[in-house]
């Protein structure tokens, strides 16, 4: 142990061994240690310029956000569009999400293919319909001018409008006939003494108020009105009033030849 003990004191002790420091090493540790200094300050600065940078960006990019909401603007457009449009369109399946959600698009369902079934059909029993009523007569008055049906004789000649003398209506002679100045047959009023004028003819040129006369087709009549009845080549039209009293067109078929204004109540057979 001694021998070592001189050894490393002999070995550390040679001037050989030294490790003589440059004229101008601390100078150059100093001065690298202020490069450092200077990088880092440099460094740090530049990343508070671009922290800053970030932020005012940020807070840009909100305002705008708040501002110019690209869904506002959808859903105005998408307004403006279907409030101009003329023609129906189907409803849109599509959705506008606000940013950070999602949303899936409604689909719509698929067809069958086949025909609607309206509601409440079905292939249960057919329903039974009420046949309609036949439409109420019409109300006309039963008048020509000055005379009326029911009227008496001596008040239908008492209006100037019959030609005298008189005919009788029938073999019995229960009524009389009268030609008037609108009609010159002998027969275009009969009267009963009974009941009154029973018949009026009306002239060839008149028509009703529902504008049907001589020249008239069946058809037209039947048009006009819904509640006549043919029964050869006659047509009845019951009227509704009081007396009660029908026209009578009489045809050939086809066309009407004559029209009459007979009471519903009357007692003369030719009437």
């Amino acid at each position: 142990m001694g021998d070592l003990d001189d050894d490393l004191r002999r070995l550390f002790g040679d001037d050989r061994l030294d490790v003589h420091p440059a004229p101008d090493a601390t100078d150059a540790v100093l001065r690298g240690a202020h490069r450092r200094r200077r990088r880092r300050a440099a460094t740090s600065s530049a990343f508070l310029v671009v922290a800053l940078v970030g932020v005012g960006l940020g807070a840009t990019q909100l305002r705008t956000l708040s501002h110019d909401d690209p869904a506002d603007e959808l859903l105005e457009t998408a307004t403006s569009t279907s409030t101009a449009s003329t023609t129906s369109l189907p409803p849109s399946t599509s959705t506008v999400a606000a940013p950070g959600s999602s949303s899936r698009a409604a689909t719509p369902p698929a067809s069958s293919g086949g025909a609607t079934t309206p509601p409440g059909t079905g292939t249960g029993k057919p329903r039974t319909t009420t046949p309609s009523p036949p439409p109420p007569p019409p109300a006309e008055p039963g008048r020509l001018g000055a005379l009326l049906l029911g009227m008496s004789e001596a008040d239908a000649l008492a209006t100037g409008a019959l030609i005298e003398p008189s005919s009788p209506a029938d073999q019995e002679n229960r009524c009389t006939a009268y030609a008037t100045r609108s009609v010159p047959d002998s027969d275009a009023v009969v009267i009963s003494p009974a009941k009154g004028i029973v018949r009026i003819t009306r002239p060839s040129t008149a028509k009703t108020q529902r504008n049907v006369g001589v020249g008239s087709t069946v058809a037209e009549v039947k048009a006009a009105y819904g509640g006549a009845t043919q029964s050869g080549t006659t047509v009845l039209v019951p009227m509704a009033a009081s007396p009660s009293w029908s026209y009578v067109f009489t045809t050939n078929g086809t066309t009407v030849t004559m029209v009459h204004m007979r009471l519903a109540a009357h007692d003369c057979p030719t009437a």
